[in-house]
């Protein structure tokens, strides 16, 4: 019927369960994320934060808000380094940074997910280093934000020092912790519990996919090594936790999110 409101259903576990679009392809596929009842993160290239305008987000934002689709952002990360130890560098990244979390605002986003850059071996090890520079952008990007939450994943870490020590910098502040299974079995060998039990209080978004250790590859949940089986343990209280499906195909995402389902059900 011409000009009727079509309202759209999404379950309150279905909110919880993301799986991840470059912005360039979400609205045409709208009726698609609709018909999977999940929501969506979307990822931000370095280019998309400086292309898309205000009228064009919100109007994204405000086609997401009538489906009921929830959703994230996956800011920018090529090139980029929050903890840099060029000012320059950390220019650059700070502003790109603070127009993902622009957008995020318009799309009515529910969190920014960002990489926070700590490489052991371009940092030589100093991690003091890194975490004097994180701490002036995490600064100013909170500053942006407001009450929309920031999150920084796991990347190149091999035990999570850097992102404790972060993290204690801001306790009382909106900057929380995302996991992400296929990078913590690419570059750590250190159990599980090691790694979740000290950032447990931050957790806030999960990014789900699995690999063999050796690539990051992407994988449906269940086809590598990583231990899902021992995850359920941190993932109390679900009501504030986001699960991002990151893999490489529709079909691996549509696997991984009946998993996904079945166990958080």
């Amino acid at each position: 019927m011409r000009g009727a409101t079509v309202k759209y259903c999404v379950s309150p576990v279905a909110r919880q369960l993301l799986i991840n679009a470059p912005y360039h392809m979400l609205r045409a596929n709208m009726e698609r994320i609709t018909a999977l009842r999940v929501g969506v993160e979307v990822y931000l290239n370095n280019q998309a934060v400086n292309e898309i305008g205000q009228q064009d987000a919100r109007q994204t934002g405000k086609e997401l808000q009538e489906r009921g689709i929830v959703c994230t952002i996956h800011a920018p990360f090529m090139d980029l380094s929050p903890g840099g130890v060029d000012r320059e560098v950390r220019s650059i990244t700070l502003e790109k940074l603070k127009k993902a979390v622009e957008i995020g605002h318009y799309l009515g986003a529910k969190g920014v997910v960002c990489h926070g850059g700590y490489d052991k071996w371009r940092f030589g090890g100093n991690e003091q280093l890194w975490l004097d520079g994180s701490i002036h952008t995490w600064t100013e990007v909170l500053k942006e934000s407001g009450d929309l939450p920031v999150l920084v994943e796991n990347i190149f870490e091999d035990n999570p020092s850097t992102l404790i020590a972060l993290f204690c910098s801001f306790k009382e502040k909106n900057l929380w912790f995302c996991f992400d299974t296929g990078h913590f079995n690419l570059f750590t060998t250190l159990p599980l519990e090691e790694w979740l039990m000290p950032l447990k209080d931050k957790l806030r978004e999960f990014h789900i996919h699995d690999n063999h250790g050796r690539s990051d590859e992407h994988l449906p949940v269940g086809r590598g090594t990583f231990p899902f089986r021992d995850l359920k343990r941190f993932l109390q209280p679900l009501n504030r936790m986001f699960f991002t499906a990151e893999t490489s195909s529709e079909a691996a995402a549509i696997e991984t999110i009946k998993y996904a389902k079945e166990f958080l059900s």
